[in-house]
């Protein structure tokens, strides 16, 4: 076994800073002491200018003095903050580099992540305590609930990992999720934003994206066609292979599901066609189930996550679906409306392009046909990438 024991005589290094400068409060976890009085290093405004505390719920609580250089995340949801916030290159592990939003990121002039420099967390689908010590990160941005849920890490490890290595902070946003929790989830994608950007003091790059994000939010709703015009909508899982659509089976999603994992379907007005239905949805469903639905457009969920290319599903998926004999009897099949959906997990930059994809998608008379991202014309873009670019770089 290796060795843990980070115990040390002399001044406090700038790990110590971060890991021992608070106290989380709501969970039973303890961030460290610094032998003053609590009651001062929480206040960042007072006796302490240089330090500033961080909360997010249901359980933790962490006082900075010091921005963490290397950060280890769970999913893309908080790395895309860390890479939004221009601290990217503070991103050294999470569970699986191939969720990094990669082709979002190749839009934008500058921007970009090397996932070289990233530990991947989970190996052969384990997860292992020791890489946590491995990375030796300044900061977990994880929901420590959320760890010990899919990590399989009891309360002690939570401990051993606060005391050894470094705090944790963060909360479960893509979904609600009963079983890490009760009231997940407790954040929108812009509120978990913004308490990020606290810890790593770039409040004014939030702002900067959160406009953007609003003045695109504003135009959606005002340009979008009123509820009684707009196309029903089907989500589901329609996954390459013979187990999946090659054996026509399919899972069906709710779009209007609260938490991060479908917030452009929530911001562009889309109903549950498979409600609307009476449908059952619990479990695979075949295509007989899709028919009496039949929406007028059926979005693949995480399609991004799953296919490498929008030709890859018109090939894997849509050409397999119009080959059915029941497959080609949908309505969304037989008018060219089956599309390639957004991840289901996504942080800032991430949802400003994949709003506009939804957008184009359910409502091109309004916003220009979905063509594919190379091939939006700069007119028919819903934000300007080079003003991202320029604020996640510090240009602006």
């Amino acid at each position: 076994m290796p060795n843990h024991d980070t115990t040390t005589s002399g001044a406090p290094t700038r790990r110590d800073a971060i890991k021992y400068g608070g106290a989380v409060v709501g969970g039973g976890l303890l961030a460290g002491c610094t032998g003053e009085d609590p009651s001062d290093a929480d206040d960042a405004d007072g006796d302490h200018p240089d330090s500033w505390t961080v909360r997010m719920e249901p359980r933790t609580e962490v006082t900075f003095e010091s921005v963490p250089e290397s950060v280890v995340v769970y999913r893309a949801d908080y790395a895309g903050m860390l890479i939004a916030l221009g601290h990217g290159d503070a991103l050294v592990g999470m569970q699986d580099t191939q969720s990094l939003p990669t082709e979002f990121l190749e839009q934008l002039p500058g921007v970009s992540v090397d996932p070289a420099g990233i530990t991947q967390l989970r190996h052969g689908g384990e997860y292992d305590k020791e890489v946590f010590y491995e990375i030796d990160a300044d900061l977990h941005l994880i929901d420590p609930n959320n760890a010990k849920h899919y990590f399989d890490f009891d309360e002690d490890d939570i401990s051993d990992l606060e005391t050894a290595v470094a705090p944790w902070i963060g909360s479960f946003i893509r979904r609600p999720q009963e079983e890490i929790g009760p009231g997940y989830p407790h954040y929108t994608l812009y509120e978990a934003f913004e308490k990020v950007s606290e810890v790593f003091r770039e409040h004014e790059r939030y702002e900067a994206i959160a406009e953007i994000h609003e003045a695109m939010l504003s135009q959606v709703e005002a340009e979008r066609p009123p509820a009684d015009e707009r196309p029903s909508v089907g989500l589901a899982f329609l996954v390459p292979g013979e187990d999946f659509v090659g054996s026509g089976t399919f899972y069906l999603n709710d779009p209007t599901q609260p938490g991060m994992a479908r917030k452009q379907y929530h911001d562009l007005g889309v109903e549950d066609a498979w409600a609307a239905a009476g449908v059952d949805a619990d479990g695979s469903v075949g295509y007989e189930t899709l028919l009496e639905a039949d929406p007028d457009v059926i979005i693949a969920h995480n399609a991004f996550g799953y296919t490498d290319s929008e030709a890859q599903f018109q090939s894997e998926v849509v050409d397999v679906m119009r080959s059915d004999s029941l497959g080609s009897e949908l309505t969304a099949v037989q008018n060219g409306r089956v599309y390639r959906g957004g991840k289901n997990v996504q942080g800032p930059i991430t949802n400003l392009f994949q709003t506009e994809v939804a957008a184009k998608q359910l409502y091109p008379e309004a916003f220009g046909e979905w063509r594919g991202l190379d091939e939006t014309p700069e007119e028919e873009q819903l934000f300007d990438r080079e003003e991202v670019a320029d604020i996640v770089s510090g240009e602006r």
